[in-house]
C-alpha cells in the first residue's frame, strides 16, 4: 500500500489517510478524485483491515462503478465489491432483504420507462382519460412529486388492493385518479419504479429501528461521489447510515459540477448539508485544486468565462494545471492558440438559419484543415453538436476540406423491440405475477 500513497500528492494523501469524522473532499473537474477515492477504499482494506463488505461507496451512474471496481480489484485482489453501486443499484440490494418490511417479496420487479408508460397507458384506456388533456409527461411529473413526498408509501405498505381499487374508482380528480390507478398497476406485479427505490428503502431505514441499526453496523464506512449531485432524500438515507454527526462519513463533491438538477438534484442541499457538518468536524476538508487533465490555456479559458458574475462568479473555484507536458501521448502541434472562440453575426434579420450555420461549419472546417496541415490525423478531430438538426451541413463542409467524417448519435441497443422481448421474457419467468411482461411476450409477433 505505500507504494500506492507515494503515487498520490499531498492533498490526495490526506484524503486517502482521514479516515476519523466526516471528510468532505471538494475536487475540481480532472483533480483526481476518482483516484482519491479508489485509493481511500484500497487503503480501508489493506491499511485498516476493513472487509470490502463493509464499506458502501456510492457513484451516480452504472460505468462509474463497473470502472471503480474494476481498479480497486486491481489494488486489492478481492472481487467481492459488491457494495461499489449507485444510489438505486444499493437501495435495491436494501430492498432485496428487507423488502418484506412492506409486505413485497425479494422478486419484485424494476420497472423501467417502458414499463411506466405501459402502466399509464392501462390506467388511460380503463379511465378513459385523454392523454391530450393530461399527457403522460404531466402525469409522471405528477406521481414522481407525490412519491418524493412520501405519499404513496400507505398504499404500497399497508392498504389492501381492494381499498386501494375503491380509492381508485371513487377519485373524480384527474391527477390523483392517474395516481392512485398507477399505484394499484405496479402493486398487482409487486412492481417498483426508480422513485419507489429510494423512497421505499428511507422509508424502511427511517421506520425499522432494528432494520437501520443492522445497515449502520454493516456500512462501517460510508463514501459518495459527486455529492453535489444528489437530493434531500438521498441526503437523509446517508446521513441514517454514516453514524452520529456523519462521523463515517466521506463525501467528494464539487457545485461547480452539478449536472443532474434535471433529475430533482438540489446544489443547495449539498452546500447546506456541507455547512450543517462543517461544525461537526471543521478540520475535515480536503481541497483537490491541482488538475492534471487539461492544458494551462484550457483552465485560462474557463476561469474567465465562470469567473464572470452571470455564472459563478468570485465563488469559483480556480484549478491551477498540473499536466506533465512531457507525458501527453500525443501533444499539441498547432502554432495558433490552442483555444478560438468564433463568433458567427448576422448583418440584418432574415438570414436563413442554414446560411449562418454554414458560415460556421465552414470556419471550423478551415481550422481542422490548419491543425491537419500541422501534422495532427483526421481520426484526433471531433466536432460536438448540441443538436444533430444541421449536423449534415458541418459534415459537407468537413468533406469539402478532405475530411471523411461520419455523424453518430447515441446507442438505441435497449430500445430494440427484440432485445426489449427477451428482457420482457426473463421478468414473466422470474415472476410469473408479472401481468404486463407475460402480455408483452403473448401478444409479440
Amino acid at each position: 500500500m505505500d507504494n500506492f500513497i507515494d503515487e498520490l500528492n499531498e492533498q490526495q494523501r490526506e484524503a486517502v489517510t482521514t479516515t476519523e469524522g466526516y471528510v468532505r473532499i471538494i475536487a475540481g473537474a480532472g483533480t483526481g478524485k476518482t483516484k482519491a477515492l479508489t485509493y481511500r477504499y484500497a487503503y480501508l482494506v489493506d491499511e485498516l483491515g476493513i472487509s470490502t463488505s463493509n464499506i458502501l461507496c456510492v457513484t451516480f451512474t452504472n460505468k462509474a462503478a463497473r470502472e471503480m471496481s474494476k481498479r480497486i480489484r486491481q489494488m486489492i485482489g478481492d472481487s467481492d465489491t459488491g457494495y461499489i453501486c449507485t444510489f438505486h443499484g444499493f437501495c435495491v440490494k436494501l430492498l432485496r432483504e428487507d423488502i418484506h418490511a412492506i409486505n413485497y417479496p425479494q422478486n419484485f420487479v424494476v420497472m423501467d420507462s417502458e414499463d411506466t408508460e405501459d402502466i399509464l397507458k392501462t390506467v388511460y384506456e380503463n379511465a378513459h382519460i385523454q392523454s391530450r388533456t393530461y399527457t403522460f409527461d404531466m402525469a409522471r411529473d405528477h406521481i414522481s412529486a407525490m412519491k418524493n413526498e412520501m405519499q404513496h408509501i400507505a398504499y404500497l405498505a399497508d392498504i389492501s388492493n381492494d381499498r386501494l381499487l375503491a380509492d381508485y374508482e371513487k377519485a373524480s380528480d384527474i391527477p390523483e385518479k392517474v395516481f392512485l390507478g398507477y399505484l394499484y398497476e405496479q402493486k398487482k406485479v409487486y412492481g417498483l419504479d426508480y422513485d419507489d427505490l429510494i423512497t421505499i428503502a428511507l422509508h424502511i431505514l427511517r421506520t425499522d429501528a432494528e432494520k437501520c441499526h443492522k445497515w449502520q453496523e454493516r456500512m462501517m464506512y460510508v463514501m459518495v461521489d459527486e455529492f453535489q449531485d444528489t437530493d434531500q432524500l438521498q441526503v437523509d438515507m446517508i446521513k441514517r447510515m454514516a453514524g452520529p454527526a456523519c462521523e463515517r462519513l466521506c463525501t467528494v463533491g464539487d457545485a461547480q459540477q452539478s449536472i443532474y438538477r434535471f433529475r430533482g438534484a438540489d446544489v443547495s442541499v449539498y452546500h447546506r448539508h456541507v455547512e450543517e457538518t462543517r461544525k461537526a468536524n471543521p478540520d475535515g476538508l480536503v481541497l483537490l485544486p491541482d488538475n492534471f487533465r487539461s492544458h494551462a490555456d484550457v483552465l485560462a479559458f474557463v476561469d474567465r468565462v465562470f469567473e464572470q458574475p452571470q455564472t459563478f462568479g468570485s465563488s469559483f473555484m480556480s484549478l491551477a494545471p498540473a499536466r506533465d507536458e512531457s507525458r501527453v501521448a500525443r501533444p499539441f502541434l498547432g502554432t495558433g492558440p490552442r483555444i478560438d472562440v468564433q463568433m458567427v453575426t448576422c448583418p440584418h434579420r432574415g438570414v436563413p438559419a442554414e446560411q449562418a450555420c454554414r458560415v460556421a461549419a465552414q470556419g471550423i472546417a478551415r481550422r481542422f484543415a490548419a491543425l491537419r496541415d500541422a501534422g495532427h490525423a483526421a481520426g484526433d478531430m471531433v466536432l460536438l453538436l448540441g443538436s444533430t438538426t444541421r449536423a449534415g451541413v458541418y459534415a459537407e463542409e468537413l468533406r469539402r476540406e478532405g475530411f471523411p467524417c461520419v455523424v453518430v448519435k447515441g446507442s438505441i441497443f435497449n430500445r430494440a423491440p427484440e432485445v426489449r422481448l427477451m428482457v420482457r421474457l426473463a421478468q414473466a419467468v422470474a415472476n410469473p405475477l408479472d401481468s404486463l411482461a407475460l402480455f408483452e411476450v403473448l401478444s409479440s409477433e
